[in-house]
């Protein structure tokens, strides 16, 4: 088995697999290519795909491999402006949860198949789209292409290794270990099937708000789903898990036991890894999402607009305690004290 080699991914990046959707041997043979999903990093761990669970964040770290799967990394020959990282990313956390096209994906690859766009998502569309959002054209046309055509791209190069090999030990350990983002996904999934049914129409996430908004009566149901869906609950897993992140005195405790089984320098390197990610923006979306929130709470009073900003609010002030958690064990210990967060007051 082999992973993706995380450790080099730059926010903006593509991977390119070989999927086991249904859709991917057809893909692969129509386009004589050895590769058939692809995959936009947001940053070293994070990375968000179209497959039938729709528009979703993974963490790469994560994700198995078979030793005959290709994985390429390409990226940008151009280095990638903030700007324009940024605004991929904002293209990709805009359409979360935005349902998958198994027959315009198949479209992609079959030139006899008729090319209606919908607002629907598959895996090279949403990275072509992603990119075109930025001002960046990877291929003639991101609404239909193939992973062999972003893959083809002369706007990218390829970056090596792609992959890690990894022991049997290390796939029981990998395996073992819980897959936060499986959470999310579930409950968007359980939230977007439950607005779906009250409104067809609605893709995305997002579409929930302007729901709401032009429909005020829907504002209980589709609060009652919310809450019935745990999305909410999303923010309370990782400090329930770990509380030692989310806590100076609870960090320095845990380090020093982690000192006594000679493990001291994992805790080290997770505070360095917490610091960086900060600095990098990776969570500045938690802040536009909760001003974002408290304008439209602001603006009308609908309970669902109150709980997403309470999530929001969260979201911030967790992520606010572990930067303070990891700058406060950084600091005793005299390593590097990069900054402190950025993203939150």
């Amino acid at each position: 088995m082999k992973v993706v080699n995380s450790g080099i991914l730059e926010c903006g990046d593509i991977i390119l697999t070989t999927s086991i959707q249904k859709v991917s041997s057809v893909i692969r043979a129509v386009t004589n290519s050895d590769i058939s999903h692809a995959m936009i990093c947001l940053s070293k761990g994070s990375i968000v795909d179209s497959t039938s669970e729709g528009v979703q964040a993974r963490n790469i770290e994560k994700m198995l491999f078979n030793d005959e799967s290709e994985i390429y990394i390409l990226r940008s020959k151009t280095p990638l402006t903030d700007n324009q990282i940024n605004n991929i990313e904002t293209y990709v956390r805009s359409i979360i949860g935005t349902s998958y096209s198994m027959r315009e994906a198949a479209a992609s690859a079959l030139p006899l198949l008729s090319k209606k766009t919908t607002r629907k998502q598959f895996c090279s569309r949403m990275v072509a789209r992603a990119y075109s959002f930025s001002g960046i054209e990877l291929v003639d046309n991101p609404d239909y292409c193939t992973p062999e055509d972003i893959k083809k791209s002369d706007k990218l190069k390829i970056i090596e290794p792609a992959s890690i090999n990894i022991s049997d030990d290390e796939v029981v350990e990998l395996s073992s270990i819980e897959d936060t983002t499986q959470l999310m996904r579930d409950a968007t999934r359980t939230l977007l099937t439950a607005i779906r049914r009250i409104d067809k129409r609605v893709e995305e996430v997002n579409d929930i708000d302007n729901l709401i908004i032009m429909r005020p009566s829907l504002d209980k149901k589709i609060t009652k789903a919310l809450i019935k869906s745990n999305y909410i609950e999303y923010s309370k897993k990782d400090p329930s898990r770990f509380p030692w992140r989310y806590d100076p005195l609870s960090m320095i405790q845990f380090y020093h036991a982690a000192e006594e089984q000679n493990e001291g320098e994992l805790v080290i390197n997770y505070c360095r890894r917490t610091i960086e990610e900060d600095n990098n923006g990776n969570f500045f979306h938690w802040k536009t999402m909760l001003e974002h929130y408290s304008r439209l709470s602001s603006k009308y009073n609908f309970e669902y607009f109150r709980m997403m900003t309470n999530l929001y609010l969260n979201l911030n002030f967790n992520h606010h305690m572990r930067i303070q958690s990891a700058n406060a064990l950084l600091t005793i210990t005299n390593n590097k004290l990069i900054n402190p967060s950025k993203n939150t007051n």
